[in-house]
């Protein structure tokens, strides 16, 4: 489980959402002349959006497998996200699709063999206002769709941006009211080594002796891991087999074990003190 500036993300999602709704007014104030003009602007706005969609699938992957994953309503938040993702990469197919609709300017294909290929200004004054007059709608509706799609990107940013913030308080002050589960020195170190990047466990050879390692291949306490397990301060992942091996996270309680665990203290060696009796006997020894 990776620790992310969670405060930082939300910024991010805040900062995302004002670019989609930035975009989303400019294509909805964009006014089409058919050809080289229609071309120019649709291109630079598929590029704009499509990069939108990059930044929304980079804050999903840094959410994804954070701590964030561990706070109740984060399931429903990273669906939200992946669907923020899907409305801004139809918005850009939208856009595309003005972009085909578009009519450019070029020769057509010859007639049959032995056929005139010339044809009148009129004739071909004619066929540009057909095409321009067919193209016009249809462009406009592939940006309705578009500019649609984008209300959907920025509007679902915002609430996520408050939604995980609210996640967040909500999940701190539960922590606050609830006392941490207390934890052994023993599954302390176990629980740190592997809230960094998890675990796996597995099984080796056909007996099935289990086996348990952190992100660093180094042997975990089988006993300590299951009864981490038993309490719910250890997930496993069991959409795998033993035998492929299946993968350890620490859960939000034992994140809160780790945090507040306080690791027992030796006492301090006191000097030995010699009765008076020994002290006279050995002096007298000394003499």
């Amino acid at each position: 489980m990776r620790q992310i500036d969670l405060q930082a993300e939300i910024a991010r999602l805040r900062q995302l959402g004002s670019d989609f709704e930035d975009l989303h007014s400019e294509i909805r104030s964009l006014t089409l002349t058919p050809g080289t003009d229609a071309r120019q602007q649709l291109t630079a706005k598929i590029v704009d959006t499509n990069e939108l969609v990059q930044q929304a699938m980079f804050r999903l992957a840094a959410l994804d497998g954070s701590q964030y994953t561990a706070v109740p309503g984060s399931r429903p938040a990273l669906e939200l996200l992946a669907s923020v993702v899907l409305a801004a990469s139809l918005a850009a197919a939208d856009l595309a699709c003005a972009l085909e609709a578009n009519p450019l300017e070029g020769a057509p294909f010859p007639g049959p063999p032995g056929a005139s290929f010339l044809s009148s200004p009129a004739d071909e004054a004619a066929v540009r206002t057909a095409r321009h007059a067919e193209a016009v709608p249809a462009m406009a509706e592939h940006l309705a769709n578009a500019t649609h799609h984008l209300d959907l990107a920025y509007t679902g940013c915002y609430y996520l941006a408050s939604g995980i913030t609210r996640d967040l308080k909500q999940h701190a002050e539960q922590n606050q009211a609830t006392p941490a589960p207390k934890i052994t020195d023993s599954q302390y170190a176990v629980l740190a080594r592997l809230s960094a990047s998890g675990g796996t466990r597995y099984v080796i050879s056909r007996y099935g002796v289990l086996k348990a390692s952190d992100k660093d291949r180094a042997t975990v306490n089988v006993a300590t891991l299951n009864a981490l397990i038993k309490r719910g301060l250890v997930a496993v992942d069991t959409t795998t087999s033993l035998h492929q091996g299946q993968r350890l996270h620490v859960t939000a309680e034992g994140q809160r074990g780790l945090a507040q665990h306080k690791p027992a203290t030796t006492p301090a060696r006191t000097a030995a003190v010699t009765p008076p009796a020994t002290q006279q006997a050995t002096a007298g020894r000394t003499r």
